[in-house]
């Protein structure tokens, strides 16, 4: 059984030898590991870094972008260079705990009838020791993931050839929760075991978690796009478990956002969906042609909100 980790980077010239050296002491425990590494085009001197660690080592395999492409399209060229049965992302700013290989590895060979794996972060020990007890191993189904149950974030080991059939949506950037959705939704059912692997930075004001945070025209653009995308994949599979409430929050965020883009036309088509004072206050918004008053109100509002959470808003 052969393991692939991969690893997009981006001006991570600050940390990523220490997500390189947590992945290069697995190799010890005499697994069949590899590590793929990506460098999307980084500005700073990551790739040199990179380029650097993995002389002499075997085990690493990289990819050098021209220039920056997005973390999906190098999620994407990691697993088309991957040769592992299975794969797990390693953020470039996060690193392993020193068992975290053999770890993944025990779990596939002693879960025969699994295809697919979830692990704990750092940052979400103290929760899943709360809802299900240390060490607990957890089988989640497809309607777990519809109903709101498997949320947030995990560290997920994926068959590679389903990766494949299900590619990273490059034109998102981000929003890998919908490819991993449909994942979930072919292979059924998903072993979670509440075993931390990796330990994660989020504090930083780049990180990609406080990307999505940004109130600029580019993530909203995202967000209209990632709900639509929702709605068209998965909006039957909400509504087949009765799942309503969530079906009609996809419709509010396409109209929310798209009334932040100033797309009247799209808003107008997916307001019919919504009701109560959602709907009062997006046709007032539409009639008015109301958007960017608004996104104004919008923005403060996030502003306040992000920064009482010490988020840095970056326009």
């Amino acid at each position: 059984m052969k393991l692939s980790v991969i690893t997009p980077v981006y001006n991570r010239a600050d940390c990523v030898l220490r997500c390189l050296e947590s992945v290069a002491l697995q190799i010890g425990c005499g697994r069949n590991i590899e590590h793929v590494v990506v460098d999307d085009g980084s500005k700073d001197n990551t790739a040199e870094l990179i380029r650097t660690f993995a002389d002499g080592k075997p085990h690493v395999k990289t990819v050098f972008f021209d220039q920056n492409r997005g973390t999906n399209a190098a999620r994407n060229a990691a697993v088309s260079q991957a040769t592992g049965d299975y794969c797990v992302i390693l953020d470039s700013d996060d690193y392993f705990t020193p068992d975290a290989c053999d770890v993944i590895l025990n779990a596939i060979e002693s879960f025969h009838d699994a295809r697919y794996f979830m692990f704990t972060r750092d940052d979400r020990t103290e929760e899943f020791d709360s809802r299900y007890g240390q060490g607990a191993i957890v089988r989640y189904g497809y309607s777990d993931v519809l109903n709101g149950e498997v949320a947030g974030d995990y560290i997920h080991v994926i068959p590679r050839n389903l990766l494949e059939k299900y590619p990273f949506d490059e034109g998102l950037k981000i929003y890998e929760s919908l490819i991993i959705q449909q994942i979930y939704r072919e292979v059924g059912e998903m072993v979670f075991m509440n075993k931390t692997i990796v330990i994660a930075e989020r504090n930083r004001s780049d990180s990609v978690t406080w990307n999505t945070l940004r109130t600029n025209e580019k993530a909203i653009s995202r967000k209209l796009q990632a709900a639509m995308m929702e709605l068209k994949l998965f909006g039957d599979d909400y509504l087949g478990i009765g799942n309503r409430k969530y079906v009609d929050s996809l419709h509010f965020n396409i109209v929310d956002n798209a009334v932040l883009m100033n797309d009247y036309r799209l808003a107008k088509k997916y307001i019919p969906s919504l009701a109560g004072w959602r709907k009062f206050l997006m046709r007032v918004i539409v009639i008015g042609r109301l958007g960017t008053i608004y996104g104004r109100c919008l923005n403060r509002y996030l502003n306040f909100k992000y920064r009482s959470y010490g988020i840095e808003v970056k326009k």
